[in-house]
């Protein structure tokens, strides 16, 4: 299941795809988090930059939450 929404990280102007984080991805995010929210509800962008693949996540429809994953999950 995907879903497009703004993406930060890529280029301006277009919605790009949005799926649900894997569970490598959400345990990092966890981490990341230390128990202030959950982050099973976090989506990734699957959008390409000019460094290969984007590595936002974010909250649905919470981008001022979202942060980008370490260059070890591209």
């Amino acid at each position: 299941m995907s879903d497009t929404l703004h993406c930060p990280n890529c280029p301006k102007g277009k919605l790009y795809p949005f799926r649900p984080v894997t569970a490598a991805e959400e345990k990092h995010i966890a981490a990341e988090l230390r128990g202030k929210k959950g982050a099973h509800g976090f989506w990734r962008c699957e959008g390409s930059t000019s460094l290969g693949q984007c590595l936002w996540v974010q909250p649905y429809h919470a981008r001022s939450q979202g942060f980008s994953l370490p260059a070890s999950f591209s």
